[in-house]
């Protein structure tokens, strides 16, 4: 389904790799101007992309920002304002590298991992929502996509604090639908589980982190593998005004891995 973003402004953050990165190249594809994202340790890969961005014909920039830290969050939102002078679309991913590190089982999760585990699933998402929502108040319209995990609507071994963060997040999710409706705002969420091209999940897979294991078997079970560009393109359809009768919903991405309700 052709999908046409031109004269649109995109806020992606955790764009600098992987799913995030995906999803900001399929929006410049599709005609969007871009305000990519990153932590400190990758401003040059976020100008790599930059530089494609460019080679499409849009515009980008990239910011750095930790998404966890919301002063942060809102000096990189008033930088991407300052340039384009609007944002259209707010795709929030990123902070996987970090859930990795910290995801255990529950007997071994650190009681001091509680709060980091909530901000990387579901508060840094609000933090983003919360910079954002106030420029799209004003024009009366915007298109707000979230990446989750199916960890939080599917028990998973490994992931009970991660799950709760993700089922914090579709509910929240489907509350400030209600909410942002007035102003003509769309919010969605997007439920992930194992993405077989991802770097990350190949690295983790790789080594000897204690639920790499529960990854491998899903990844045996799934019967039809998930790659980033498609994330991407269902990124582009929730950001697109052919979703415009869509929000407040959660669409799990898991190649028929689960069927959560």
């Amino acid at each position: 389904m052709p999908s046409n973003l031109a004269g649109k402004v995109a806020l992606v953050t955790g764009s600098s790799a992987g799913i995030g990165k995906a999803i900001a190249l399929k929006f410049a594809e599709n005609g969007a101007n871009l305000i990519l994202h990153g932590k400190d340790s990758t401003p040059e890969l976020g100008q790599d992309v930059v530089k494609e961005v460019i080679s499409l014909g849009r515009e980008a920039i990239f910011e750095e920002a930790d998404i966890n830290n919301y002063p942060e969050v809102k000096r990189m939102v008033d930088r991407g304002i300052e340039r384009f002078g609007k944002i259209d679309i707010l795709v929030v991913s990123g902070g996987a590298v970090a859930l990795f590190g910290k995801a255990r089982f529950f007997r071994d999760t650190d009681p001091e991992d509680y709060f980091d585990l909530a901000k990387i699933q579901w508060l840094n998402r609000a933090y983003c929502v919360k910079a954002a929502i106030n420029y799209m108040i004003e024009r009366q319209s915007g298109k707000i996509v979230m990446l989750g995990t199916d960890a939080g609507r599917w028990p998973t071994p490994g992931e009970s604090m991660v799950g709760a963060s993700g089922a914090a997040l579709v509910l929240m999710t489907k509350t400030l639908a209600q909410e942002f409706a007035r102003w003509k705002i769309r919010i969605n969420t997007i439920s992930l589980t194992v993405i077989s091209d991802s770097p990350l999940i190949r690295d983790m897979l790789g080594s000897d982190h204690p639920v790499a294991k529960v990854f491998k078997k899903a990844l045996e079970k799934q019967p039809f593998p998930v790659t980033q560009n498609d994330i991407a393109e269902a990124a582009l359809f929730l950001a697109s005004d052919v979703s415009n009768a869509i929000t407040g919903q959660t669409l799990s991405i898991n190649g028929g891995l689960c069927y959560p309700g």
